[in-house]
């Protein structure tokens, strides 16, 4: 028997009663003291990593207060008399939306967003959806110690989504652009701005990834794309913000997010500095947007392109235009007349150098055009009939009648290519064939004439049924398609057998 047996065998039952709390006060008392040994310890732990971590802390700190003061937020009103009705504007999707209410039409209605001072002098970068459609309203710049200021709009380029605005202030602290080149995914960055209106909001995250397009929806086809995506918080009110990164760099310009709710799930874009730096330099010291002009659609070598070429995959793209890869910017369309058909490019080439860039794909390109000087030559080298063809072009400033169309093609994806003879054309289906059987009728139809292009001067209308190109039959647009490409490839001019008119040349 054990000694505790045998003390409790021997106490009266009073003192077992006492002996047992003791034991058991005793054994509480010694988990509560292990208990408060493991939490203290624990304590001791936080405090000699917060020592570790406080100088990762600190650059967040130091950053946002060399930052925070760089940025504004701008506050957009559109003035009595100009305002009819909210919904007249159309609404941004990274704007916060106007509810519409009852006898609205006679009161300002506010929009939020936010601002970068990039020049001490005043000048502030911001996007364009921001101050879109305020241009005859009233545009407050508030700085980060609650000064305001009327702006105006100093220059605008709704392709880029970006526009500087002006205020006489002082003792204004300009910020700096960083390198887009550093920027890697994986990095951490910063977000300041004014969502819904609380201003001087900072946020954390890192770089989720670079070069991102198509990004915006309801943008234009032919805007410039290059964003950076995170997932620090931008919400609507941020647009026009900085993206900085821990250097306190500017490296982007908050505009985007991607949301099925309407608020932050995630996943922002920032059109990247390399593209802001460019635009407003040439906003401010020209008042709008130089761009260098090639002149051709592009597409990548994708499904999409098949489809777009009434091919059954890529792959037959590739066996088609002799192609080893899919690496390139493919030429859907040569624009008459422009620096690309001057310097003798032709649809269906395959761009794989511009300059001393190397081009994988229509980004590539699009950044290699974006880079170069109006008036400069550029030697080029494409992939034809499996052949490295070497072209030198003369970039071209861009018309204003064609603003935006530099990188991608005129028409909508679904439509075929005019090929460099402003015709497009079509299957004859049994609609189109007026009443006669459509299978016993050979040929293509011509949909549409370009206005002023070869298909026009050579007499060529809608409806006409195009039989042969030079030699060859067609039957069908794929055939027609072809046919015209072998043709350009040998022959500046193109001879079309017309049904019912004969041949036409195409010069």
């Amino acid at each position: 028997m054990g000694i505790l047996n045998f003390i409790y065998v021997k106490l009266s039952n009073q003192m077992q009663k006492r002996v047992i709390l003791c034991f058991t006060f005793l054994l509480f008392f010694s988990q509560w003291t292990y208990a408060d040994d493991d939490a203290e310890k624990l304590r001791q732990d936080l405090l000699e990593l917060e020592r570790f971590a406080n100088p990762f802390v600190q650059i967040f700190q130091k950053v946002s207060s060399l930052v925070g003061p760089s940025v504004v937020s701008i506050v957009a009103e559109h003035s009595p008399e100009t305002v009819s009705d909210p919904h007249d504007i159309l609404p941004s999707p990274f704007f916060p939306p106007q509810k519409k209410e009852d006898n609205q039409s006679n009161q300002r209605k506010p929009s939020f967003g936010s601002g970068i001072i990039i020049k001490k002098s005043g000048f502030i970068l911001t996007n364009f959806h921001v101050i879109n459609g305020f241009e005859n309203g009233r545009i407050t710049v508030i700085l980060h110690d609650s000064r305001k200021y009327d702006a105006v709009i100093f220059g605008k380029d709704p392709n880029s989504d970006l526009a500087v605005l002006k205020i006489d202030g002082e003792n204004l602290r300009e910020a700096h652009m960083g390198d887009p080149k550093r920027v890697k995914v994986g990095d951490w960055v910063i977000a300041i701005g004014n969502p819904f209106g609380y201003s001087q909001t900072v946020s954390a995250g890192i770089v989720s990834a670079i070069g991102r397009t198509n990004v915006t929806p309801l943008a234009k086809p032919f805007a410039y794309e290059d964003f950076i995506q995170t997932d620090a918080a931008i919400n609507p009110g941020n647009s026009g913000g900085p993206l900085v990164n821990l250097r306190g760099e500017i490296i982007g310009v908050n505009s985007a997010i991607a949301t099925r709710t309407g608020g932050f799930q995630g996943v922002g874009f920032a059109i990247s500095a390399e593209i802001a730096a460019t635009v407003m330099i040439d906003l401010i010291e020209k008042g709008h947007v130089i761009r260098g002009y090639l002149g051709v659609g592009i597409q990548n070598i994708n499904e999409n392109l098949a489809s777009y070429l009434d091919m059954q995959s890529k792959d037959e793209v590739l066996k088609r235009f002799k192609l080893d890869s899919d690496s390139g910017a493919f030429i859907s369309e040569v624009w008459r007349d422009t620096p690309a058909s001057i310097g003798g490019v032709l649809p269906g080439d395959v761009i794989i150098q511009f300059g001393e860039r190397k081009v994988s794909n229509i980004g590539d390109l699009k950044k290699a055009i974006r880079a170069s000087a109006v008036d400069s030559l550029v030697p080029l080298i494409v992939l034809r009939n499996k052949d490295a063809k070497p072209l030198v072009v003369k970039i071209e400033q861009q018309p204003d009648s064609m603003s935006g169309k530099t990188f991608v093609s005129i028409k909508m994806f679904s439509e075929l290519p005019s090929f460099y003879t402003g015709l497009t054309v079509g299957d004859i289906t049994s609609e189109k064939a007026e009443g006669e059987d459509a299978e016993k009728i050979n040929g293509v139809i011509v949909e549409q004439v370009e206005k002023d292009s070869p298909g026009e001067r050579a007499g060529i209308v809608p409806g006409d049924i195009i039989l042969k190109v030079g030699t060859k039959n067609v039957n069908t647009k794929k055939e027609f398609q072809a046919a015209v490409h072998e043709a350009l490839a040998e022959n500046t001019n193109i001879s079309l057998f017309i049904k019912t008119k004969g041949y036409a040349t195409l010069k």
